[in-house]
């Protein structure tokens, strides 16, 4: 009878069905198509975003992305960035250990309704109201907002920057940003072969150093935050070809990189 009863139990235990993860174990799966494109989106709200204003989101919208850069290696905070084949936008979260759920690569959907978007130094931003100003969305807000679709893919067209030269900076463009970008043959001013990304001592009060690069006769800021994994690492000298998010604070072009991994030296 004993014997029966475990041939019973195990029976019964292997009864049960092995998990399948079609849905994600993160996210709002009720999120569906998108109704719009990034690019479609930051034109209805274009006077907010450049007027550095903000407005909560009451229309139905959608939109649909690929992450191109997120809070990793530390040099990107609260916060993660979409892009399609339209455009690019910044997705503020209060909350760290973002990659965990939106890794690069990692194709979501935003259900906007209910959000804030606006401009941060002209930068469109979605996230939540702060100080009268687009800040930040509150972490127990965001998985509601956010639906992942598949897995993440590295393959996808989002992931295969735009290789830029010195015509990409125009006024038009300033507003076809946080765009993910490939500068070629470019330098980095501060580099000696010894300084490094980021130390303490030369932060700013956002515990940002800001280095430049060089694209010809076009100076680029390069923001490099002192919480960056690689920040107490040298700078590469030389030229370099750097893949990116360039993103701009007003009339300042701005660019950031996720990993030292997105830098290859060319001499």
């Amino acid at each position: 009878m004993l014997a029966l009863s475990l041939v019973m139990a195990t029976s019964c235990m292997n009864d049960f069905d092995e998990p399948t993860f079609e849905q994600p174990p993160f996210g709002n799966n009720e999120i569906g198509e998108a109704t719009h494109t990034i690019a479609q989106l930051k034109s209805q709200y274009a006077t907010i975003i450049s007027g550095n204003s903000v407005q909560e989101v009451t229309d139905d919208i959608i939109i649909e992305g690929v992450v191109v850069a997120n809070d990793e290696t530390g040099n990107v905070y609260k916060q993660f960035i979409i892009n399609d084949e339209t455009g690019a936008i910044i997705i503020g979260v209060n909350d760290v250990g973002l990659y965990a759920m939106v890794p690069i690569g990692q194709r979501v959907r935003i259900n906007c309704k209910g959000l804030h978007i606006g401009g941060y130094g002209k930068m469109a931003q979605i996230g939540g109201l702060y100080n009268g100003k687009v800040g930040r969305m509150n972490k127990s807000v965001y998985p509601k907002h956010v639906r992942l679709v598949g897995a993440p893919d590295l393959n996808q067209a989002e992931m295969q920057p735009q290789v830029i030269n010195e015509s990409f900076f125009t006024n038009e463009n300033k507003n076809n940003l946080a765009k993910f970008v490939r500068l070629e043959n470019v330098t980095i001013t501060e580099a000696n072969g010894t300084e490094l990304w980021a130390p303490e001592e030369k932060k700013n009060s956002s515990n940002v150093v800001e280095r430049n690069i060089k694209m010809g006769n076009t100076k680029i800021v390069l923001r490099m935050s002192t919480y960056a994994d690689f920040a107490n690492e040298p700078i590469p000298s030389g030229s370099l070809n750097i893949n990116g998010v360039m993103t701009r604070y007003n009339d300042y072009w701005q660019f950031v990189i996720s990993s030292t991994n997105d830098i290859e030296q060319v001499n």
